[in-house]
């Protein structure tokens, strides 16, 4: 019988394994980890793959594949030990409650990382239904009748502990597929984290997230708009309209290859203004850049209008003095920015993780995940995951 990927190899034992799943890109993470503090990125391997829309994965066998595939390449010459693989759940698979938690206790006692588990636990009152709760964290805390507090209270004394907790639920068929994918990897366990719980937490400080921040992901079939305060997701949409619906538009409005939009889309800028330059494909067709560049420019209507009824949907209630945020891959294509900015009426920040080398909005999800993935802890309470 052959030996299995933890027989080959050795992991050290400060470094942990994740997968990030986009509508577009399989990556694969190697991250060396220091007391709960992810150091460095030893390896970021990704592959492309039929991704998503509505809710539904376009080719599962190939999902599967490209997943063994990526992780293989980036285990490669890695010594693994630990066999935990973290795996990201987008926007598409999720769905996100709120609710008020209350513990209260016979006696006032410090509050540990036993009592946080319990509160988080209790409130898990969902039943065993499609969707399984796989991440808890608190929007706001409050200590024997004590005004709410955005910082956990571990260690305070106490006798009765109260918050507004955020639950993020993933579809169980999700678990199926991946842990399927781990088991062909030997990987033992699968710990599962909500793609816009780890991007918020990654990309803001505390200290920004004391007002409520709302963050829009574009993605290349799928994008989402996500509301956050504290350590909480409190209200979540996606939809399916990204950079490959734009590359769509012009791919039928100049009747050119599928692979040709995409290179000519990479090639405009939505700031300049063209006059009559041209581009020619490595397929060889010709076509005008100010044509693209308006076709680009409706698909960011559509995009913007559809943030927009994402956002009421969300009921966003943030300071008029924030800007909307926006990070993901989609923000590939030059000027979008500018252009959600009309749309939308509002100012837009483009953000993304402040790790040295990987501050590109595109590494948002993946830095994320390896993150908080980093971060976690340990002490969790049957399913779920606890910040």
């Amino acid at each position: 019988m052959g030996k299995s990927l933890f027989e080959k190899f050795n992991f050290g034992s400060g470094e942990i394994v994740a997968l990030d799943v986009s509508s577009k890109n399989l990556t694969a993470i190697i991250g060396l980890v220091k007391a709960k503090k992810l150091i460095s990125i030893k390896q970021l391997k990704t592959e492309t793959y039929s991704g998503y829309a509505e809710g539904e994965w376009l080719n599962v066998e190939e999902l599967k594949e490209n997943a063994v595939s990526v992780l293989k390449k980036a285990m490669q010459g890695c010594k693994i030990k630990k066999k935990i693989l973290h795996v990201s759940v987008p926007a598409e698979f999720l769905a996100v409650a709120v609710k008020n938690v209350d513990v209260e206790y016979e006696h006032i006692h410090k509050l540990t990382d036993a009592d946080f588990d319990y509160f988080y636990y209790k409130g898990d009152t969902y039943g065993d239904g499609d969707f399984v709760p796989v991440n808890a964290s608190g929007i706001s805390f409050s200590i024997d009748g004590e005004s709410n507090i955005m910082d956990s209270p571990k260690g305070e004394n106490a006798q009765k502990l109260s918050g507004k907790v955020s639950y993020q639920f993933c579809e169980k068929s999700y678990f199926k597929i991946f842990n399927d994918i781990a088991n062909r990897l030997g990987f033992k366990e699968v710990l599962y984290y909500a793609t816009p719980f780890v991007e918020n937490l990654t990309i803001f400080e505390k200290e920004e997230r004391f007002n409520e921040l709302l963050l829009i992901d574009v993605g290349y079939i799928s994008s989402s708009v996500s509301t956050f305060k504290g350590d909480g997701v409190l209200a979540l949409r996606s939809f399916s309209f990204g950079l490959g619906h734009v590359a769509a538009a012009i791919y039928e409005a100049l009747e050119i290859p599928f692979d040709d939009a995409e290179e000519v889309l990479k090639k405009v800028d939505l700031n300049l203004n063209y006059d009559g330059e041209t581009f020619e494909t490595a397929g060889g067709y010709q076509v005008y850049l100010s044509d693209v560049a308006q076709i680009a420019i409706d698909c960011i209507r559509v995009l913007s209008a559809t943030i927009k009824d994402a956002i009421i949907e969300c009921g966003y209630q943030g300071s008029a003095s924030l800007p909307f945020y926006v990070t993901g891959e989609g923000l590939e294509l030059r000027g979008l920015i500018k252009y959600l900015e009309r749309g939308l009426i509002k100012e837009i920040e483009c953000v993304s993780p402040k790790l040295p080398g990987y501050t590109k909005p595109q590494f948002s999800s993946a830095v994320s995940l390896i993150n908080i993935a980093a971060e976690i802890n340990e002490n969790r309470a049957g399913r779920l995951i606890y910040n």
